[in-house]
């Protein structure tokens, strides 16, 4: 079992981080990150921070989630479930969410700290730079186009699509016309209908596109057709942890793995190693938080072609931030976390 810091007292702070500028999905457009950091501090030892995004947009939403875990923003609390808390306890005391997911990094970072090694020696695993994928929110074609010509030497490239104006085949084709070096990997957020995602197929195949992130809503899943060619269908909203996969496999060639949606590190790292078990490739994700929450992301996306944790989103980041450096993500610094 993995060491804890005894009783521990926790903190969270909710704060919205402003974005450069607005970001749009199929659902939503986005103009802050709103998110919530953990702070653990032990009886014994150092403290450790986590980061998630408690609620994709609704603060009364975040704060619902962050009050039944008996937490209050910015007040620093000792709850009756952390009596002997440790990473893998933490997986049957509180169900999965985002919240848990930022304790669960919180105590990565803290128990790296006790120990005085890095994470990426307590997951077994080697810290190196990533390849990562920039993306481009949905917008005009000639706009998405415009802003794929500053990335046309990345070597993936991810679109956001699923805007219901009829639009999604022009804005593909002209990013594709600039980015002829680029795999495109497009991203519906469950904004496609079933009819929508066999219209595009054709086109998909024909420009080279490799990877179509959740075309359609999960309860849809069942409607989806076989993928044509080499493309692979990723599994995003229709994949939340272990539980999900029996769902998955048979309809998705791919998995996006988010620490929000898992819940956290601990059941990450799990999921991951099920998944590609069972056959499934796996891709890295997240929103749009800071460096606190890339660093624990980039630790569970090591060795892998799909990354998408970029940067740069948010006006102010974390310090000492992460860096890229021609489209490969740096380890974070053991100051920022882990």
């Amino acid at each position: 079992m993995t060491p804890g810091p005894g009783r521990c007292a926790l903190t969270v702070d909710l704060q919205r981080l402003p974005l450069r500028e607005p970001f749009t999905i199929s659902r939503r457009t986005f103009h802050d990150s709103l998110t919530a950091t953990v702070t653990v501090a032990g009886d014994r030892g150092p403290t450790g921070r986590g980061e998630c995004e408690p609620h994709e947009w609704d603060e009364a939403g975040a704060r619902q989630l962050i009050a039944d875990t008996g937490l209050v923003p910015g007040v620093r609390i000792v709850p009756e479930w952390s009596a002997g808390i440790t990473r893998t306890r933490l997986l049957d005391l509180l169900p999965r969410s985002a919240l848990r997911n930022a304790i669960d990094c919180a105590l990565w970072d803290w128990e790296a700290k006790a120990r005085g090694v890095r994470a990426s020696e307590l997951a077994a695993m080697e810290w190196a730079p990533l390849p990562v994928m920039p993306t481009l929110g949905i917008d005009t074609p000639q706009a998405m186009a415009s802003a794929a010509q500053a990335h046309r030497t990345a070597r993936w490239l991810k679109l956001k699509v699923g805007r219901a104006d009829g639009l999604d085949a022009e804005r593909i084709e002209a990013v594709a016309s600039v980015a002829r070096g680029s795999s495109l990997l497009l991203d519906a957020n469950a904004g496609w209908t079933p009819a929508t995602l066999v219209s595009m197929l054709p086109l998909c195949q024909r420009l080279g596109v490799r990877v179509i992130e959740q075309p359609l809503d999960p309860a849809l899943n069942a409607e989806m057709p076989p993928p044509p060619g080499d493309v692979m269908f990723c599994a995003d909203e229709s994949c939340l942890d272990r539980n999900s996969l029996p769902d998955v496999k048979g309809r998705f060639q791919c998995i996006n793995i988010k620490l929000d949606k898992t819940g956290g590190l601990t059941e990450a790292l799990a999921l991951r190693q099920l998944a590609e078990r069972c056959g499934l490739a796996v891709m890295v994700g997240m929103m749009s938080g800071s460096s606190l929450a890339v660093a624990p992301a980039s630790l569970l996306a090591q060795g892998l072609e799909l990354v998408d944790l970029e940067l740069g989103f948010l006006v102010e980041d974390r310090e000492p931030a992460m860096r890229i450096e021609q489209w490969q993500l740096q380890p974070p610094d053991p100051a920022l976390w882990g």
